[in-house]
């Protein structure tokens, strides 16, 4: 409880402080915030739709998660407040201020006190840019004007620190998601109320152009790329076709695989009908070598007659011109009575094998051969033979000529397949590319109509509008702030000076300075009107509590007075508490040094004539006043003999080190003898401590003395 009770007596030391100050620094703060301007707030309501809308994107093949979403409502709110579009904003708004700025009265655009503050700094240069009828021709001169130079206006006007157009003023703008939605919450404080309005009506306007130039200019750069790509693949792709066209036209392919094993049927038979050639020109020869053995000689010469090669040879290109008209034909089941020129080489053929026979039989002139057979008989069967062997010899050469042709079919086409495969292979590839490269458009096509169909949700769901109202101001809050900050810096201030202030001044701070005991307190020299009554109380109470540390059976009853500081005077305490006891009775002595004794003698520092002067005396109690104790020794005979020694200390003089040693060298000398320590030049409420409540004792007195010990709900003070 103590501890409460000397911080609030330490409080009420600096009431006056407490007090004044707070309110004056309250005033100065009343008068500075006279004039202080009110901030306006405007606030809208973006929907984005990204959250909602999940699982309608075409391009969309999985379901998106939450971090995906949460990131594409990162991206919008980023390019919010993004510097592109914040210098936008700035520009925008800076053309709209001083196309519709009034200098005359406000509007919904600018105050006309902030408008002329405006038009002030406003070179006339840029003034000039000003087009009063377009506010897009206005903010295209002032884009042809920027250009990245500190001397810049239009430049400066978005990297300075202007109020109203600076980046640092409109990155205040807040955003924050609603919840847990895909509603984005955006407000906007300043000083001017057109300003502010305006400033959220433009954003809203541009935001969405922002976003959707970004997100397109993306989408469009992939959908270039692959639109190029797909066109060079395309060209690529067609010269190739283009040039396996010209290598099929040039080496007559129409299918390769069907031509190459046409050949290979082809060559097979007309293997068989080579074989089957082959045999027939030699049975027929060797009919003939056994008919001609019974032909007679007459009928053998027949063969070096003229007329009779000539008919043979005539035979022989029917029988070839035949051959070969069947060897190409079309299929194997093809009639041969279609063809004409077919139909009449048979004809011709017939007519010339008849008439060949007719030849021979005129020319055969026996009836007989030698062999007794029928000669007419017998030479038509060599001339069927000779036939046949025409005809089987003619269809030998249409068979080797046609196998001339079919090798060269085989030198022909057996080095296209490679090439063929290599170039259809080559052709392969690149149309696989051209697709997949189709494939990639196509999604990035899908992707850019995705963003168009999300960017149509971007819409301003409650817009922005006119503050009629001001927000409340701070000035309360300043002035509040700035009284509790000064008692609180007061309070700080008085803090450090307990911590570090060695200052006496009363009992609490010099028992826990000193660590000795404190049993009195008595006023300083003054003229007050209750000076005198209050030494008597001081006086009174000092008595007491001597009084009891006074050992009666003591023969040297004697107190110790002793000072460390020369220049206190502590005869009135003495005599006061002297003045005390002798009304009560008692005698009471006072040896002070210089007069009834010299402290700088050898009779008082080694013989102890001190303690004789004591006993002579023949009093109840001698205050024995000493010299300063800090330049003239005391013996311990005399501290240890004294039935009280008090060391009177200055309460507002410092305790310093060297007093401190002092002190500690009297308590070790003065063995079971009290070592008592008494306040002079005390402060009321330190005296208080010991008398009470002290005069006067008027209402007010005795509600602050009530409140100084704490008894707040006490009847009696």
């Amino acid at each position: 409880m103590g501890i409460f009770i000397y911080i609030f007596k330490t409080l009420y030391r600096f009431k006056w402080w407490l007090l004044i100050l707070p309110l004056a620094v309250v005033s100065i703060v009343i008068y500075m915030t006279r004039e202080m301007e009110r901030r306006y707030e405007v606030d809208m309501t973006i929907y984005t739709g990204i959250i909602s809308t999940n699982g309608n994107d075409i391009s969309q093949t999985t379901q998106q998660d939450w971090n995906i979403l949460k990131n594409s409502l990162l991206n919008v709110i980023n390019t919010i407040t993004s510097k592109e579009t914040l210098h936008a904003v700035s520009l925008r708004l800076f053309a709209r201020t001083m196309i519709n700025g009034n200098l005359d009265e406000d509007n919904i655009y600018i105050s006309s006190k902030h408008f002329k503050e405006l038009t002030r700094i406003v070179p006339k240069s840029v003034l000039a840019l000003i087009d009063k009828t377009s506010e897009e021709r206005t903010i295209e001169n002032l884009k042809n004007y920027t250009k990245m130079d500190p001397s810049n206006f239009v430049y400066g006007l978005f990297y300075w620190n202007h109020p109203y157009f600076s980046y640092g003023a409109l990155e205040k703008i807040t955003i924050a998601p609603v919840d847990n939605s895909d509603i984005l919450y955006l407000t906007y404080e300043n000083n001017d109320a057109g300003i502010t309005y305006q400033t959220l009506e433009i954003l809203s306007q541009v935001f969405a152009d922002e976003y959707r130039t970004l997100q397109y200019g993306n989408t469009n750069n992939v959908i270039k790329y692959f639109e190029e790509e797909l066109a060079r693949i395309g060209r690529d792709l067609y010269m190739k076709e283009d040039s396996l066209t010209q290598f099929n036209v040039q080496n007559r392919v129409i299918h390769y695989d069907k031509q190459t094993e046409a050949i290979t049927i082809m060559d097979k038979d007309y293997e068989i009908r080579k074989q089957d050639a082959l045999s027939a020109r030699d049975r027929a020869q060797a009919a003939i070598s056994h008919l001609e053995l019974g032909i007679d000689e007459n009928l053998k010469s027949i063969r070096n007659n003229a007329e009779f090669l000539n008919k043979m040879r005539q035979i022989g290109d029917l029988n070839y011109s035949i051959s070969q008209i069947e060897s190409y034909r079309l299929d194997s089941i093809s009639r041969t009575e279609d063809n004409p020129t077919l139909n009449h080489l048979k004809s011709n053929l017939q007519d010339q094998e008849k008439d060949f026979r007719d030849f021979i039989q005129q020319y055969s002139s026996q009836k007989y051969t030698r062999n007794g057979y029928p000669n007419a008989n017998y030479v038509i069967q060599w001339v069927d033979e000779l036939l046949r062997l025409e005809q089987a010899k003619a269809e030998i050469e249409v068979i080797n000529a046609f196998k001339d042709e079919l090798d060269d079919m085989y030198s022909h086409y057996s080095p296209i397949g490679s090439l063929l495969k290599r170039q259809e292979r080559s052709i392969n590839f690149t149309e696989q590319n051209y697709l997949s490269v189709l494939g990639s458009l196509n999604a990035a096509r899908l992707r850019l109509k995705s963003i168009e169909m999300n960017s149509a949700t971007l819409k301003v769901i409650n817009p922005p509008t006119y503050p009629l109202n001001s927000k409340p101001t701070k000035r309360r809050v300043l002035v509040a702030g700035s009284f509790f900050g000064t008692i609180a810096f007061l309070l700080g201030i008085l803090l450090v000076l307990e911590l570090l202030d060695r200052t006496l001044r009363d009992k609490f701070r010099t028992e826990r300075i000193t660590n000795g005991s404190v049993v009195g307190a008595f006023p300083g020299k003054g003229k007050g009107r209750y000076q005198h009554v209050i030494e008597q109380a001081a006086a009174q109470a000092l008595a007491n509590q001597i009084f009891g540390y006074i050992d009666t059976g003591n023969r040297y009853s004697f107190i110790n007075m002793l000072a460390l500081d020369p220049e206190i005077d502590i005869a009135p305490l003495m005599y006061g508490v002297r003045e005390y006891w002798q009304s009560m009775g008692l005698k009471v002595d006072i040896l002070e040094e210089g007069i009834d004794f010299n402290a700088r003698s050898r009779d008082f520092l080694m013989t102890g004539k001190l303690i004789h002067q004591v006993r002579e005396s023949e009093h109840d109690l001698v205050f024995v006043r000493h010299a300063d104790i800090s330049n003239i020794p005391i013996p311990s005979l005399y501290l240890e003999k004294a039935a009280v020694n008090m060391l009177i200390l200055n309460a507002q003089s410092a305790w310093k080190e060297e007093d401190q040693e002092i002190y500690k060298d009297l308590a070790q000398r003065t063995g079971k003898v009290p070592l008592l320590i008494c306040l002079i030049n005390a402060d009321k409420l330190s005296i208080e401590t010991f008398t009470g409540m002290l005069p006067p004792h008027s209402l007010f007195r005795k509600i602050e003395y009530k409140f100084s010990q704490l008894g707040i709900t006490a009847s009696k003070a």
